[in-house]
C-alpha cells in the first residue's frame, strides 16, 4: 500500500484515547506503510511511527487541514479520527479491492462503512455502492483520492469541522464538482445506530458522542477496550 497514507485528524484534548486508537492500528492494521496525525500541537502519545503535522487552531478548518494535506506525500489517504477506533482485523484482500478501484480512477472516494440512508440500487463494484448524494462526502473511515478532498475543501471552505458535513454542504460541492463517491458493504453486516458495521473495517462509529464514551451502541466494544488499555471509563463518562 506504497500509494495509500493513514491520515488522522485530531486534537490534544484526545490525548487519552491515543493509546487506544494507535495501539489497535497497530494490532488490527498494520499493513498501513505511512502514517500521519494532523494536529493542534505536538503530542507525546503519539509515537514517531506516526508523523505529526501541526495546524493553527486560529485558522478555519479548511486551511487547518489542507494545509497538513499538502504535506502527505502519497496520492490516496485512509481518513481518520480518533474516536474511529478498530475492533477487530482488517480485511485485508477485501481492502486491497477497494483501493484498486478508487485507483482505477471512477471515484472520488470509498466510504468504509454504509450510512443508514444508503441505498443498495447502484452496485459499481463487487460489495461496492453508489452514495446517496446527501451522504457523498462525510466524516467517517473512507479512502480519499487526496487531490479532490483539497479541492472539495477549498470549494467548500467551512469554517469548521462540523461545517464540511451539515446539510450535506461537502456533497453538495462534490456533485458540482462531478466527483462520485461510493461505499463498501456486505450485506452480511447488520445494522448498529445510524449505520451498518463495517466488515470490511471494523471500527467503532463513533466511540465518542460529546465527549463521552458511546457503549450505547458499543456496549461490548468499548468494555472490552477498557480491559485492553485498562481504561477508566468513567472519566470521560458513557451514553
Amino acid at each position: 500500500m506504497k500509494d495509500l497514507a493513514l491520515f488522522t485528524w485530531t486534537h490534544n484534548e484526545y490525548e487519552d484515547i491515543f493509546p487506544v486508537y494507535f495501539g489497535n492500528i497497530k494490532k488490527y492494521f498494520s499493513e498501513l506503510a505511512k502514517s500521519y496525525v494532523a494536529i493542534n500541537q505536538l503530542s507525546e502519545e503519539i509515537s514517531d511511527d506516526h508523523l505529526q503535522l501541526i495546524n493553527d487552531e486560529r485558522n478555519f478548518y479548511s486551511d487547518r487541514i489542507i494545509s497538513c494535506l499538502e504535506f502527505v506525500e502519497e496520492d490516496y489517504i485512509l481518513y481518520m479520527q480518533e474516536d474511529f477506533i478498530l475492533y477487530d482485523k482488517v480485511l485485508i484482500e477485501e481492502f486491497n479491492n477497494c483501493f484498486d478501484y478508487l485507483k482505477g480512477g471512477e471515484v472520488s472516494c470509498i466510504k468504509l462503512i454504509r450510512s443508514g440512508f444508503d441505498t443498495l440500487t447502484e452496485e459499481k463494484s463487487n460489495n461496492i455502492y453508489k452514495s446517496c448524494d446527501f451522504l457523498s462526502a462525510v466524516h467517517q473511515a473512507t479512502i480519499w483520492n487526496k487531490s479532490h478532498l483539497i479541492h472539495i475543501l477549498e470549494e467548500l471552505n467551512p469554517q469548521t469541522l462540523r461545517d464540511f458535513e451539515v446539510n450535506g454542504n461537502a456533497s453538495h460541492i462534490m456533485k458540482k464538482l462531478g466527483y462520485e463517491s461510493t461505499f463498501y458493504f456486505d450485506e452480511s453486516s447488520p445494522k448498529r445506530g445510524g449505520h451498518f458495521d463495517s466488515k470490511v473495517f471494523p471500527y467503532i462509529a463513533t466511540a465518542l458522542i460529546k465527549s463521552k464514551w458511546n457503549t450505547d451502541e458499543y456496549f461490548t466494544e468499548i468494555n472490552q477496550l477498557s480491559e485492553d488499555y485498562n481504561i477508566d471509563l468513567n472519566r470521560r463518562g458513557c451514553l
